[in-house]
């Protein structure tokens, strides 16, 4: 049997919500937790699957919209008798567990103490009741409320509920709840979700810091779950071309240090790995992770070093400065493996080089990297210098390219004063040039951007026709959307969408779609 709840909640709307008979009727929202998309479907009049009582539903209402108004002393009482009203409705063969979850819409959830307090009943009442947990498992199903979700995952995680597993796959869709689904599948202890968790880090474009360090936390709590997890996201590294994830990856797998070591140092002999085997390895900053580096410089059968030498120069380990400065004092190496000496004495801080890397500024293919290295051994009056391969026609593709590639280098080095610079000489270029400058320093900024630039692109929209300018601009306001919505506003893409130009027509209706999506107007306090 169920009950008429969009009848009976009506008419206790004051303890959970303020709508109208009106706004249900029509069948545009209901006190269920789904808005009705078929227009066509008969108008769902139920909220919970499971039956209870009218008296008892509203007593749980009562009772828990006190949990915001009461004194500490109180709150502990309540707590138990709330705990022991929801045990005693189990017994009576009721179930009170959707009718708890509904009522905390009374509560503000955000503040952790009344959260835990909720998870805190929650699990007392479902701990040894498979009836309770087959209603928090309901909710996780039909419902959209996103606090009441986390409310019901949190308890999940904490009772160990192993049968919400397929529920919790199908929310690493949902952008706002997939983090805490994720927290919850490995605090399972699941082996067959890591595949799917690292489909969902992959999904992630990786193009700003917020989203970098959601990947970074998963995968780093992903790899608690043994070498099968480790074995799988090395696997998903090496297969994996978003260099911006691809950061993140290194990065977790450094911290790995012994349990990835030997995996790694095998693929330094494989061409298609070796940089990203190199880098990673000089990341972890471990003697035995360095000696695999030096083994594989010092072996013949690497004809290719290049990979080598910038690994080294994560290490942070003076041993191999000797191996770049003899790279650059050599005559007949190549200028790709000089360059690449370069910027790994840069990385391993070797301020003593600064004099032989000067000895390169006028060579046209190392002149960049030496500018950029000697910036980041801080010399920043040379970042003009590499400024001037971006605002000054002539260059040839290759050197713009790598005067771009370092300067997004540098700024990728979270250095305040260089951050800075590059910020403000990104801004000026914006702001007083409508060409080649400008489109060049737009280049520089795909991701990663921080309020006032991305304030100084939508005003150089309102001030410049050039096309080629706006497609750029509302390509990297589109990347960064997500992490700027205070800034970046749907109404910018949606006017964008009356363009001229068939490009950002299209452009602009494929960010709409994936950071704009229409969610439903669930009911609200």
């Amino acid at each position: 049997m169920s009950i008429d709840w969009k009848e009976l909640l009506l008419e206790n709307k004051d303890f959970f919500i303020d709508v109208s008979k009106e706004a249900m009727d029509d069948g545009m929202e209901y006190l269920g937790a789904k808005r009705l998309k078929d227009k066509d479907k008969n108008f769902k009049r139920e909220l919970f699957k499971y039956y209870i009582s009218e008296t008892n539903a509203k007593l749980i209402g009562e009772k828990i919209q006190l949990l915001s108004t009461l004194n500490q002393s109180a709150l502990t009482s309540l707590e138990k008798d709330i705990v022991e009203l929801g045990r005693n409705i189990l017994s009576e063969g009721q179930n009170p567990i959707e009718m708890i979850v509904y009522s905390a819409k009374a509560l503000d959830l955000r503040q952790e103490e009344i959260f835990k307090r909720m998870v805190r009943i929650l699990k007392n009442i479902s701990n040894n009741s498979l009836e309770a947990r087959d209603a928090l498992i309901t909710i996780l199903q039909e419902w959209e409320w996103e606090e009441q979700i986390k409310l019901v995952l949190q308890t999940l995680r904490e009772i160990k509920e192993i049968r919400a597993y397929e529920q919790l796959i199908t929310l690493l869709e949902n952008d706002n709840l997939k983090e805490i689904a994720a927290e919850t599948l490995i605090e399972l202890g699941e082996k067959k979700c890591i595949p799917h968790i690292l489909n969902m880090v992959n999904s992630l474009n990786g193009f700003n810091s917020r989203e970098r360090n959601f990947a970074f936390r998963i995968l780093t709590k992903l790899t608690v779950l043994g070498d099968e997890a480790v074995k799988q996201i090395i696997e998903k590294y090496l297969d994996n071309e978003n260099s911006s994830l691809n950061i993140v990856y290194s990065n977790v797998i450094a911290n790995l240090k012994e349990k990835a070591v030997e995996n790694i140092a095998e693929l330094l002999y494989e061409e298609r790995y070796s940089q990203k085997a190199a880098i990673t390895l000089g990341k972890m900053r471990t003697s035995i992770a360095t000696e695999y580096l030096l083994k594989a410089y010092y072996d013949p059968s690497v004809e290719n070093k290049m990979n080598i030498v910038i690994g080294l120069g994560y290490t942070k380990d003076e041993r191999c400065a000797n191996i770049m400065l003899e790279i650059l004092k050599e005559e007949n190496q190549s200028l790709e493996l000089k360059a690449c000496a370069i910027t790994s004495l840069a990385n391993l801080r070797i301020l003593e080089a600064k004099p032989m890397i000067k000895q390169f500024l006028e060579n046209n293919y190392l002149a960049i990297n030496a500018y950029s290295a000697l910036v980041q051994l801080g010399e920043i009056k040379y970042l003009s210098n590499l400024f001037y391969y971006i605002v000054k026609p002539g260059f040839s593709v290759e050197e713009l390219l790598n005067a771009i590639k370092e300067i997004k280098r540098l700024k990728g080095l979270r250095n305040s004063d260089i951050n800075r610079q590059i910020a403000e000489g990104i801004k000026y270029i914006i702001k007083n040039d409508d060409g080649y400058a400008c489109i060049n320093a737009l280049k520089i900024i795909e991701t990663n951007l921080d309020e006032e630039i991305a304030q100084e692109l939508i005003q150089k929209l309102k001030n410049t026709a050039k096309e080629e300018i706006q497609y750029l601009i509302y390509k990297i306001l589109g990347k960064n959307a997500k992490g700027l919505k205070n800034i970046i506003d749907e109404k910018i893409f949606s006017d964008a969408m009356e363009s001229n130009s068939a490009r950002i027509r299209y452009l602009a209706q494929k960010i709409v779609e994936e950071n704009y999506k229409k969610t439903d107007k669930l009911i609200k306090m």
